[in-house]
């Protein structure tokens, strides 16, 4: 949509966003600015918290398009994500239409830009760190932020401006970076916004591309790197020279060989739902969240089925089944337990620790998680449901203590094990906290 309203954006034409929101968290207007915020949306966007506007064009599936002429007649309409080309010409049909029908009077629309983010970060995404640094996705900055374990800053990878293009790390540009996994000093990039996998080599000061040729793809058996498409890569784990990725758009967790540049599936059939078996015929909703265990088994976040799954037995016959979450696309909410009775809200993030205890970021609870993968157990550690909103704090106040009965976040999507301590993108905070596990205190970095 984004690229058809640059294209249009001398003739009559207004892309309108309706928000009609699935999970609660999403009904809260503050929620959808910043998400418009965040993804750089220029275009209004309609709030519809009670699915009226919904009911009233009869949608059924998330996305639909619907394309309204100069008289205010729907022209045509359709569930998932349009033809470009053919979307375009559709449009400027009925604008010419309008044109020679004398229906349509241009004028400028009051709209204005949501205001930016102050500060270091800018809705942080996933984090990872080594002894001697942290590595921070600075998802709407288009840049990876690097810093130490002192909490400062040493180093900015990317030109910040959104974009692709490689280079040295200076130059080079990213969009929306996500996922991160690390080799020494090389680093793996899921770059969201690119539908492409970067590598980065740190000691160089070069950034490459490896996968991906930055145009969102279809169906693929894989092949090249350099020549597939991909599809909205969210999250990596790395495995020697083995890459796991989290293709969220794709509904599919795939593998790229860091020896010979090959990608393509290695689980999920494609299709959008839950369902356990062997990896070619198991299925998975939106995964975004991946970590490989002590125990050799990939653990996933499978945020829009709000549900933990696993891959096991990854060098022979793998097969997926789920740790805990309702395994339904609409099974949502905030309650622990095991197995099927724990509910989680769609979280993003997921973190494996030595001892096999996994830790997630519950997004959309605005809380972590610990999942213990051998019982099935969810036990909420920090959050309470309720966002903590840093904007409401006074400047420089001290940090309570993390618990499991007040707020402490706002939708975190990066969280990292780190010794006795957890280190958690706040994403919505625009900021990095270090929680210590056994007291719950919590210091910004």
């Amino acid at each position: 949509m984004a690229a058809l309203e640059r294209k249009l954006e001398d003739e009559p034409f207004v892309a309108i966003g309706v928000h009609s929101p699935k999970f609660p968290n999403e009904r809260d207007p503050d929620r959808v600015r910043d998400a418009v915020r965040r993804y750089g949306v220029t275009h209004p966007v309609v709030v519809d918290s009670g699915m009226q506007i919904w009911q009233q064009f009869g949608v059924r599936a998330w996305p639909t398009l619907a394309v309204i002429d100069p008289t205010g007649r729907l022209a045509a309409a359709g569930s998932g994500e349009p033809d470009a080309d053919s979307l375009e010409a559709v449009v400027r049909r009925l604008i010419e239409q309008g044109r020679e029908q004398g229906t349509i009077a241009p004028r400028e629309l009051p709209l204005r830009q949501e205001p930016w983010p102050a500060g270091t970060l800018a809705y942080p995404g996933k984090v990872i760190a080594d002894g001697e640094r942290i590595v921070v996705a600075d998802t709407a900055h288009d840049q990876l932020t690097v810093f130490g374990h002192d909490g400062v800053e040493r180093r900015r990878i990317g030109a910040g401006d959104g974009g692709f293009a490689d280079g040295d790390v200076a130059g080079a540009r990213f969009h929306h970076p996500n996922g991160l996994a690390a080799d020494g000093d090389v680093l793996w990039v899921a770059d969201s916004g690119n539908h492409a996998i970067r590598r980065v080599d740190l000691a160089a000061g070069h950034v490459t591309t490896v996968a991906g040729n930055g145009e969102k793809g279809g169906g693929s058996a894989g092949g090249d790197g350099l020549t597939t498409a991909l599809r909205s890569p969210w999250d990596l784990a790395l495995d020697g020279s083995r890459l796991y990725v989290a293709m969220a758009g794709a509904h599919q967790i795939w593998l790229y060989d860091t020896t010979t540049g090959h990608i393509g599936p290695f689980a999920g059939a494609g299709p959008e739902t839950v369902r356990d078996g062997p990896a070619d015929q198991a299925c998975f909703a939106q995964p975004s969240g991946i970590a490989l265990g002590p125990d050799g088994r990939l653990y996933i976040a499978d945020s829009e089925a709000s549900t933990i799954r696993l891959l096991e037995d990854l060098d022979g016959s793998p097969r997926a089944r789920t740790v805990c979450g309702s395994g339904d696309l609409f099974g949502f909410g905030l309650r622990d337990g095991a197995g099927p009775d724990a509910l989680l809200q769609h979280p993003i993030g997921i973190a494996a620790a030595p001892d096999g205890l996994l830790y997630v970021a519950d997004t959309y609870n605005h809380a972590i998680r610990r999942v213990d993968p051998r019982t099935g157990e969810c036990v909420t550690l920090f959050g309470n449901g309720e966002p903590e909103r840093l904007a409401e704090l006074f400047p420089g106040a001290p940090l309570s203590p993390a618990g499991p009965d007040t707020p402490c976040l706002f939708e975190p999507e990066g969280v990292w094990v780190a010794g006795d301590d957890l280190l958690v993108a706040d994403t919505n905070n625009h900021r990095l906290l270090r929680i210590e596990l056994a007291s719950g205190r919590r210091t910004a970095l």
